[in-house]
């Protein structure tokens, strides 16, 4: 239901950014007149930039409009700011940059992360790459295509480094999301919530992330939200299932935008022969809107609202009454606001405050029993950073969360309420042009289990050369037992994870390389029998926190924007060793949710020509563990290979003098038929596989922008 939403996003992007880029370009030197390459260039506050060539020369372009500064940084010289306004004409601007040993500002602290910022030299995935990237525009589905993480076909999350889902963290501008995702359904996969459109980049940590984020165990994906946009739009999408509209209004130092859509998937699924046997096909409503307002020349507010309904049923197989079907119905609503503000304090001073609020709830019928759930979460956050010295800087802060998880299965029901609290305490110090360390200390309360811990993190950077360098990450992490857990005993304690992760990356003109080593040490893990666990016939397990762990790999990534005219790539690898004893596992073993081999390669090219952008995408990982009850030794079998080919073409025209773009993605073109484990019935006799709903997903959609003409025509 999500790729509808944020398919639509497209609209809000090509037309802009077709429209109304800027392009700048222009020479780095130094006094002397020799050329800079690989010299930071880019406009502050965005993901706008470029390196410089080795003849010094540079070129890119922005959607940016307006007043904005342009940066340009260089290890061991002065960084150059200038004060320029952006139209649609092209700026010519050629640097000379003074030298200054004590800046460095071109070092960066990477261990673990993929960090969308020229800032800071990391792997960037623009808006355009995910919607372009496999078929149905997911941010999660994008990430999947990155080193370190699992295709997993049968379920929502991101899955990272031998984690469970429940292991990773989505941030929204510094707010933690309680469910990212739709409302699960069986054997199903849900996709996130939020457009891709939306964000203006993404930091996606698979390992050793910042003292300033916790409560996940293996990776934290944040995602920071766009700033005013560049102009007045309204954008109206049709398709067969589907129609929604968009509006964004800009005035000089505001914006407000609204959009809304209702989806109803059962035309599609009457074309598009289907799997799941649906009763009601899924049909939902959603609407959002958010505002931001520029308060001064460094001040920023943030507000952001969406709210969504959906409805469903199905019949699955009852696989001890093969005469039988099992009834599956659910109606969801789901609530979330964010409002956040960060500003510039004096010369070096930095401050930001925000407070967020969701709830995420389900009502479920399945066959006799009536099930009821629902999550609240307050969020309130503050930090703030203050210079140092050089290119050093301290940021500390605190959170405060209040979470309320309501529960009811027939005449049974439960309630827990959480407070969590944490402090956090970073430092990032320059020792010289080639050194540099983040050191941070995160404590954190918990309300439920009544318990304190202290979580050190350290992250040490030694560039090589102009363009690479190496890293080191160490650190340890904490998160809360799951609510399944916490229902049945308060009496756990704190999972724990410990993080060792070396890394060397190259940062050229175009072109990326990465291949990071790491290992994960788990403890404490929570173990019990829990009825929401899918496993039958084995031993009832006590609660306690005896479970442990591994996880130790290899992750490999190469992106390339030069070798190929109009054309951009990426190819990634990762080997994954794990193995661990939590839930109800009666021994160490390797986990369902994670496959030693993966690999995926991604490619994109616009043909001018036709006023077309091709994505291709290819995906394979090695079989995953399934359990068995019929084979004594635990998740002994294993899945065939998993892969996958879709493809994706936006083109781009007029109706009535009016920019479209007409969007076609099919996911698995190839036919692929995946199989993601195995259902077994209580005596093990009869078991189906676990398949995707089609063997085909495909999409067709017309994304109008009103009053905006065809450049091309």
């Amino acid at each position: 239901m999500g790729l509808l939403k944020k398919i639509f996003f497209l609209i809000l992007l090509l037309p802009l950014t077709l429209l109304s880029q800027t392009k700048i370009s222009g020479k780095i030197t130094d006094t002397k007149k020799n050329p800079l390459p690989g010299a930071n260039i880019y406009i502050k506050d965005t993901y706008d930039g470029v390196t410089s060539k080795e003849d010094g020369s540079f070129s890119f372009k922005t959607d940016e409009q307006g007043d904005a500064i342009f940066v340009v940084s260089y290890i061991g010289y002065k960084t150059f700011e200038k004060k320029v306004f952006l139209s649609k004409e092209e700026l010519r601007i050629d640097v000379i940059l003074e030298e200054q040993i004590t800046e460095m500002n071109a070092v960066v602290i990477s261990a673990g992360a993929f960090e969308a910022s020229d800032e800071k030299k990391g792997v960037i995935l623009r808006p355009l790459d995910v919607i372009t990237t496999g078929a149905d525009a997911d941010i999660y589905n994008a990430l999947e295509t990155l080193p370190g993480t699992q295709q997993i076909g049968e379920t929502e999350g991101l899955f990272v480094r031998g984690g469970s889902a429940a292991e990773t963290v989505t941030i929204v501008d510094e707010m933690v999301v309680q469910k990212p995702f739709y409302s699960s359904v069986p054997d199903l996969p849900s996709r996130g919530r939020f457009s891709p459109m939306l964000f203006k980049g993404t930091v996606f940590s698979t390992g050793g992330y910042s003292a300033q984020y916790g409560q996940a165990l293996s990776s934290a994906l944040i995602l920071k939200s766009q700033d005013l946009p560049p102009q007045t739009t309204t954008a109206i999408n049709l398709m067969v299932f589907g129609l929604g509209g968009a509006h964004v209004q800009r005035w000089e130092n505001s914006a407000l935008a609204f959009e809304g859509g209702y989806y109803n998937i059962s035309p599609y699924n009457k074309v598009i022969k289907q799997r799941t046997e649906w009763d009601k096909s899924p049909e939902s409503a959603e609407a959002s809107f958010n505002y931001r307002l520029k308060t001064s020349k460094t001040g920023m507010l943030k507000s952001f609202f969406s709210y969504g309904l959906s409805d469903l049923s199905l019949f699955m197989p009852n696989l001890d009454n093969v005469n039988m079907k099992d009834h599956f119905k659910m109606k969801s609503d789901n609530f979330y606001f964010n409002t956040n503000y960060r500003d510039i304090i004096g010369d070096d001073w930095t401050l930001f405050g925000g407070v967020s609020h969701s709830f995420d709830g389900d009502k479920i019928n399945f066959t006799n029993d009536k099930i009821e759930t629902s999550e609240r979460l307050t969020q309130g956050k503050i930090s703030v950073s203050k210079k140092l010295f050089g290119a050093s800087y301290i940021t500390f802060g605190s959170e405060l969360h209040n979470i309320i998880y309501d529960d009811k299965f027939n005449q049974y029901s439960s309630k827990l309420t959480e407070v969590y609290k944490a402090g956090f305490l970073e430092t990032d110090i320059f020792f010289t042009n080639d050194i540099a360390l983040r050191i941070g200390m995160r404590a954190e309360h918990s309300k439920l289990i009544d318990k304190t811990n202290l979580a050190p993190r350290i992250s040490l950077a030694y560039r090589l050369g102009t363009f690479d360098q190496l890293n080191f990450a160490y650190g340890k992490f904490y998160q809360t037992p799951e609510k399944d857990f916490l229902i049945q005993t308060r009496k756990l304690d704190y999972e724990r994870a410990e993080h060792f992760i070396f890394n060397y990356q190259y940062i050229g003109e175009g072109r990326t390389f990465r291949i990071e080593f790491y290992y994960k040490d788990y403890d404490n893990l929570t173990k019990g029998t829990v009825f929401t666990y899918p496993y039958l016939n084995l031993p009832l397990v006590e609660f306690s926190n005896s479970g442990n762990g591994y996880a130790k790999g290899i992750d490999i990534f190469w992106r390339d924007s030069r070798s190929i005219p109009q054309s951009d790539y990426w190819i990634s690898y990762s080997y994954l060793d794990t193995k661990r004893n939590f839930r109800n596992y009666p021994a160490m073993a390797f986990p369902t949710f994670a496959a030693p081999h993966t690999f995926s390669i991604v490619f994109k090219r616009w043909f001018s020509e036709l006023n077309a952008l091709l994505g291709l995408t290819y995906q394979h990982a090695s079989g995953r563990p399934y359990f068995n009850p019929n084979n004594p030794k635990f998740l002994s079998d294993r899945t065939k290979a998993f892969n996958n080919f879709s493809m994706n073409v936006s083109y781009i025209t007029s109706v009535f003098n009016n920019f479209t773009v007409v969007f076609f993605s099919i996911d698995n073109v190839l036919g692929f038929n995946n199989v993601y484990g195995y259902r077994y019935s209580s005596d093990g006799k009869v078991s189906v596989p676990v398949l995707s709903p089609a063997l085909r997903m495909i999409f067709i959609g017309m994304f109008i922008s009103l009053q905006q003409e065809n450049p091309y025509q």
